[in-house]
């Protein structure tokens, strides 16, 4: 089980990588994506976990030391999850991250029309 911090909101919230039930937000860039792993239950506790979280809620944004956001760039590039990630729909305010092109969304497979 993956409990994450939400890195736009600060909510706690189930799996690093997925939209959050708040605020919708959902890491979109490899920055987003290395930000989303290194606020897990796999890096702490869930006490320091929830501190993230207010400090996230009262605009102190999370940054990461440069030699970890290196080594969590390379965990996600050696994973290709940021290409799995560039399969899935926009995000809900319907907007690619910059430079970006997404794929037009697939029909859903209930859809027969």
């Amino acid at each position: 089980m993956t409990m994450a911090v939400c890195f736009k909101c600060g909510v706690i919230k189930f799996g690093a990588f997925v939209p959050c039930p708040e605020c919708s937000g959902a890491p979109q860039t490899e920055d987003d994506l290395a930000l989303s792993l290194a606020m897990t239950d796999h890096y702490f506790d869930m006490p320091t976990l929830r501190q993230m979280g207010a400090a996230v809620r009262d605009g102190k944004p999370p940054h990461l030391d440069p030699q970890t956001h290196a080594q969590l760039i390379e965990t996600i590039r050696s994973s290709g999850m940021l290409a799995k990630l560039a399969g899935l729909p926009p995000p809900p305010d319907g907007k690619a991250p910059q430079g970006e092109q997404r794929p037009p969304p697939k029909k859903p497979w209930w859809r027969f029309w």
